[in-house]
């Protein structure tokens, strides 16, 4: 269906790019003067020149034709062609012409007919071929001459002497020979019990283990594998110690207050205390303070283990890890065995029975801390919140569906509010729906515009490229623009200047 414009349209001396006129196959019986029509009967371009809403007369555009004078390269035999006349082109030596639908002439130079031969040849060094080197045209491209030249290969100059290696089966000796003479010989030889050459096959060696088995040389080195590997490799001395390395070994108790060691020697006190090293085990059978450290006691059951290695008068605290056996009183910092009481506020009973403390927390009062029952408010401005209570826990929900329902007649939307979290400043507030709908209204859409005087007019947004784009005037009428479109902009573009602003709306759509 047609656009329909009501009223002129002033292309203000722009170009009508790309147009086409009405194609109709009779001329219509209305029409106003000046409109155009094409006429697809007679491929005719025609103009109202009688205006009529009933018989109105179209004439062809331009219906002022003599005639015209054809000359062939101006050698004086000219025709007049008059208006209905038909001007013959006819082709002549290697030229053909046709005509086609729309009055189009085609002059057409002849294809060429040629019929190719073939043929080959192998010539050997020295011997001669001919050759075409040049080929001479005229202006217009014809063939005039050829130029064919003889040409002689250069001789045989190759002296090279062919090679080759042999081997005989069972043999270990690899032979040179020049054209079948024998120029020199390699030989291959084992190791025993460290590499074996299997020689039985002509042209082949192969070289492996002796299958009773590889002695590697004293001092030979292999890979060290990563720890904890169990598969088959062979272990370096470096994987053994590595594996070794930091398993557990009981030494014997001491006396944590004077480290002295059951058996003999001392682990903590005095220049001639024992060398440790990594996974010694010892277990405290004398109370004490150890390395004298009283931040550090130890009682009877308590154990020490070294995690760093020292030497002989040497060691520290901090080379060892303490295992307690946590069977001492507990205190504010010290875990251990305690009692359970009830508080001074008496918020919290603890009963004995049989061993068994029994723990209540009474009911909270104003003045005191205690059990505490969760019940939804009945409260119209704090309505909106559901409980309910499934083995003892209580879930706390928003009920909306449960809230009366509200048909605004009585209250305008703008004062109605709604929660919202701030991410930015981490804290809840609340908005109204008037607020809310003018971020919207501002996350949706942008002005911008062609200030007078300018050609062009840009607005940035974040809307991506479908947005829709329309110009508006001073007077708020809608005028065309030239409309361009990224991710991040839209530009309107006009193509002379205008005495007043142009406004550029632009609203993101999807």
């Amino acid at each position: 269906m047609a656009v329909n414009f009501l009223n002129n349209v002033d292309l203000n001396q722009n170009q009508l790019l790309k147009a086409s006129v009405e194609n109709l196959a009779t001329d219509p019986a209305s029409g106003v003067l000046g409109q155009i029509i094409y006429n697809t009967t007679s491929s005719i371009l025609k103009v109202c020149t009688t205006a009529s809403p009933t018989s109105a007369v179209y004439t062809a555009v331009g219906d002022t034709y003599g005639s015209w004078v054809l000359d062939a390269d101006g050698n004086g035999a000219t025709a007049n062609i008059t208006s209905g006349a038909t001007a013959d082109f006819v082709g002549g030596l290697k030229i053909t012409t046709n005509s086609t639908a729309g009055g189009v002439l085609n002059i057409v130079h002849d294809l060429l007919t040629r019929s190719d031969s073939t043929s080959s040849a192998s010539p050997a060094a020295g011997a001669t071929f001919a050759a075409v080197t040049s080929v001479t045209s005229d202006t217009t491209g014809h063939i005039s001459a050829i130029n064919v030249e003889t040409i002689t290969l250069p001789p045989d100059t190759n002296t090279n002497t062919l090679y080759a290696l042999d081997k005989a089966a069972g043999s270990a000796d690899l032979i040179l020979s020049a054209d079948g003479t024998t120029q020199d010989t390699i030989s291959f030889v084992g190791t025993a019990s460290e590499i074996e050459i299997d020689k039985a096959t002509a042209d082949e060696y192969t070289f492996g283990f002796p299958a009773a088995g590889v002695v590697l040389p004293d001092g030979s080195t292999a890979t060290t594998q990563a720890s904890g590997d169990n598969s088959t490799k062979v272990a370096t001395t470096a994987f053994v110690q590595a594996s070794v390395t930091g398993l557990l070994e009981f030494k014997g108790g001491f006396n944590a207050n004077t480290g002295a060691i059951v058996g003999g020697g001392n682990l903590t006190t005095g220049g001639t205390r024992v060398a440790v090293a990594v996974g010694d085990y010892y277990v405290v059978t004398v109370d004490g303070n150890f390395f004298g450290n009283t931040a550090t006691p130890l009682t009877v059951g308590d154990s020490v283990i070294v995690q760093t290695a020292a030497a002989a008068g040497a060691s520290v605290e901090g080379d060892f890890i303490v295992v307690q056996s946590d069977t001492d009183l507990a205190t504010a910092s010290t875990v251990g065995l305690g009692n359970v009481v009830p508080g001074a506020s008496a918020t919290i009973t603890a009963p004995y029975t049989t061993g068994t403390a029994t723990i209540d927390v009474v009911d909270s009062t104003a003045s005191q801390k205690g059990a505490v029952i969760v019940a939804a408010s009945s409260d119209s401005n704090l309505s909106g919140i559901d409980i309910s209570y499934t083995s003892g826990t209580a879930k706390v929900g928003l009920d909306i569906h449960g809230l009366t329902g509200d048909d605004a007649s009585s209250e305008a939307p703008s004062t109605y509010e709604l929660p919202m979290y701030d991410i930015g400043n981490a804290e809840n507030f609340k908005v109204t729906i008037a607020q809310l709908n003018s971020v919207v209204s501002g996350a949706n859409s942008k002005t911008g515009t062609i200030t007078a005087g300018n050609l062009s007019g840009t607005v940035t947004h974040a809307f991506g490229i479908n947005t829709l784009v329309q110009t508006i005037d001073s007077s708020g009428n809608t005028v065309f623009c030239d409309i361009s479109r990224t991710a991040t902009t839209s530009v309107a573009t006009i193509a002379s200047v205008e005495a007043t602003d142009i406004t550029i709306l632009v609203q993101k759509i999807g």
